[in-house]
């Protein structure tokens, strides 16, 4: 079993996260702060933590993007 754990910090870290959660496997576990949150998972396999991984990042970038969009207006 491979565990990650990937750390954010910045403004907005809490909606975020929240924004995160309905896609939370069973084997993730996220922990949340006001300015920071950190998701840790397990996988059996090298290629499957790349993937989660950049599944992460993106939904992250999605979420950012419409926050920053929606203090703009």
């Amino acid at each position: 079993m491979i565990r990650a754990r990937m750390v954010f910090c910045g403004k907005g870290a809490e909606e975020i996260a929240r924004s995160l959660e309905p896609d939370n496997l069973p084997g993730m576990h996220l922990d949340v702060t006001e300015d920071c949150f950190s998701l840790t998972f397990a996988v059996e396999k090298t290629g499957t933590l790349l993937s989660t991984a950049d599944d992460l990042l993106m939904n992250i970038k999605i979420a950012e993007e419409t926050l920053v969009s929606l203090e703009e207006r």
